[in-house]
């Protein structure tokens, strides 16, 4: 039976999201193994280069940087909410970024043994215009995808 030691969860901060960290810490407890959360945002395709937006918001923030400030808040809470509830996260971190992408990135030099990551089901026209970042994960991950649906 192999070792597990470490497991990557991948968030869209979504409730289908914390049912795979759930899953996750299930695992986790059984192997004895350590937690690490990963949400990976993106910008709005439509916004111009960061050197073209003077600024938005109260204190001017430059439009990217407000993004990743608040994209890192949500993951401090959710971080929070999870260790509230028993979930050992060991790490937690935000990255920008295409989101398979990235976590394929991610689960490689990190050297994970399984992602546990949850999947919206999405299924017809849905999926052909939302894709399926679970999908694709599935098929690049260097190590082991435990999908959890959605209810």
């Amino acid at each position: 039976m192999p070792t597990l030691r470490s497991i990557l969860v991948p968030t869209d901060l979504s409730p289908c999201s914390t049912r795979a960290l759930a899953s996750a810490q299930e695992f986790a407890s059984a192997f004895g193994a350590s937690i690490d959360l990963l949400y990976v945002w993106s910008a709005p395709p439509l916004v111009a280069p960061e050197s073209v937006i003077t600024g938005v918001g109260i204190n001017e923030q430059p439009l990217l940087e407000w993004i990743r400030q608040s994209a890192t808040e949500q993951l401090t809470k959710c971080e929070a909410t999870a260790r509230q509830s028993g979930i050992a996260v060991r790490n937690s971190t935000c990255e920008a970024g295409d989101p398979a992408t990235t976590i394929v990135e991610r689960a490689t030099s990190g050297k994970y043994d399984l992602l546990v990551m949850g999947t919206h089901g999405r299924t017809g026209i849905s999926h052909v215009i939302m894709g399926s970042v679970a999908e694709k994960v599935v098929r690049r991950a260097p190590c082991p995808v435990l999908t959890v649906r959605s209810e």
